[in-house]
């Protein structure tokens, strides 16, 4: 009889335990916006789930880069593209150069606009290979190759691929199709011709200075016209999801339509148009641009506590182009001659320490980089 009572406190007990133990779990991972691995970003639309930056744990330090360029050389701002990997910056602006300078501006070589072997026709875009340690760009119909100082290797034709933008990891290219492109997806992937992602009303109309692709520790992460961020790493043959955005279209079959009508509709479901400039700063951090309309957001993401955090150089001329996010690091094109009266001003109300760097540095230069580092508060 005893046994018996024991037993039947004892499954009394064990039910309400693995209860609760089973609801603990469910909010641990809820906590983190996380389901089955893929983390969801669940910024309002609104954005009064947004933070300051001062609030976040972590700080932020400046420095700017003045670029030497040689005599009579000059880089327009127009869908300008920077990549940084170990000692060499490069910048093109779309159908001209590529200027590769070293961290500390210096000039080093410049891979001109022509139609020799080794020169770019028509330039698209371009990414470092990581893996193999070479420069590869993206040209009309083909993917010139060079060494990282810019001397030319080889050259690739290209089967008929139109694209935006291009993507690297290990063997496999990533590529942004073009509005005119006849395939119904977003991207093809090669060896393969793999296709991904069904066409959405972004794709419909030009494309402005987007960035969709980067690549922290020899992975791949990117983004399209989905709610969907994609990673690939170099022995993966498809990519992953491994976040989707909760305020935003998640409708395949909503394709054809304009980009007025688009963003009409995402405003009346209080929809994000999409998501770009994904960035990996560090495993704990993540920064990511969320449109409303044509209006993008620059954010970050804590992925230990899940909190959102505005972006300290929001407001700041130029600091809506494209960038590059290396060693925690970001890297962004900034012309001397806008550091004018009204720019200057703007930029010593929101970012008086960014405004002293930029005091400080020559401006005997067309050209500077703006680099903002970011780093854990200290306890």
């Amino acid at each position: 009889m005893a046994n018996k009572i024991i037993t039947t406190l004892k499954a009394n007990i064990f039910v309400p335990i693995l209860f609760i133990l089973l609801i603990l779990s469910a909010t641990g991972c809820g906590s983190k916006g996380s389901t089955d691995g893929v983390v969801e970003i669940s910024v309002n639309y609104n954005f009064n789930n947004v933070k300051p930056f001062e609030k976040s744990p972590y700080d932020v330090s400046y420095e700017i880069i003045p670029l030497q360029l040689p005599q009579y050389e000059s880089i327009r701002i127009y869908l300008n593209n920077i990549e940084v990997f170990e000692e060499y910056i490069y910048v093109s602006t779309l159908r001209e150069s590529i200027y590769i300078f070293d961290k500390q501006g210096n000039f080093v070589n410049k891979i001109a606009k022509g139609e020799d072997i080794t020169e770019v026709a028509s330039l698209i875009d371009f990414m470092i290979d990581r893996q193999d340690r070479k420069l590869e760009v993206f040209d009309k119909n083909r993917i010139v190759v060079y060494d990282l100082a810019g001397n030319y290797l080889e050259s690739r034709e290209l089967d008929g691929i139109l694209g935006v933008e291009y993507g690297i990891s290990g063997e496999n290219r990533v590529f942004l199709r073009h509005k005119n492109s006849l395939s119904e997806h977003t991207f093809t992937i090669t060896p393969g011709n793999k296709t991904l992602e069904l066409k959405t009303g972004q794709t419909v109309s030009n494309i402005l200075n987007p960035k969709h692709f980067h690549t922290f520790q020899n992975t791949l992460y990117f983004t399209g016209y989905s709610n969907k961020v994609y990673s690939l790493e170099a022995n993966d043959s498809i990519p992953n999801v491994i976040a989707t955005v909760n305020n935003m279209n998640q409708n395949p079959t909503v394709t054809g339509l304009d980009i007025e009508r688009y963003q009409i509709l995402c405003a009346q479901k209080k929809h994000f148009t999409y998501i770009n400039n994904f960035f990996v700063y560090n495993p704990n951090l993540w920064g990511f641009t969320l449109f409303v309309g044509e209006t993008g957001y620059k954010l970050f993401m804590d992925m230990e506590s899940g909190k959102y955090y505005s972006h300290p150089l929001t407001g700041i001329p130029y600091s809506q182009n494209n960038r590059w996010v290396e060693n925690q690091s970001e890297y962004y094109l900034f012309p001397v001659a806008k550091f004018s009266d009204d720019t200057a001003t703007t930029i010593k109300e929101t970012s008086p320490d960014l405004y002293n760097q930029m005091e400080r540095a020559p401006a005997d230069t067309k050209m500077w980089i703006m680099k903002a580092t970011y780093t854990n508060k200290q306890q």
